[in-house]
């Protein structure tokens, strides 16, 4: 996972606007059981998409999957 968030980081240095980087390194955190990361990343896309876009959608969908199996 290191080189994962490594280059997530990198693109969101690149464009920090960039959804796809976002969308992942999100997903990314939730499979290290940092629920707080993620979203963090969710409210960023959710600044970004004007409408509701694809990778805002995911995110979110897979935040309160996590919400609903691992309870904080």
């Amino acid at each position: 996972m290191d080189d994962s968030f490594r280059h997530c980081e990198r693109a969101l240095t690149l464009d920090p606007d960039h959804r796809g980087a976002h969308e992942y390194i999100g997903e990314a955190y939730l499979q290290v059981g940092n629920r707080a990361s993620a979203e963090v990343h969710l409210k960023a896309l959710e600044g970004m998409c004007r409408v509701p876009c694809d990778e805002y959608r995911e995110l979110k969908e897979t935040v309160q999957a996590c919400r609903r199996d691992r309870p904080q």
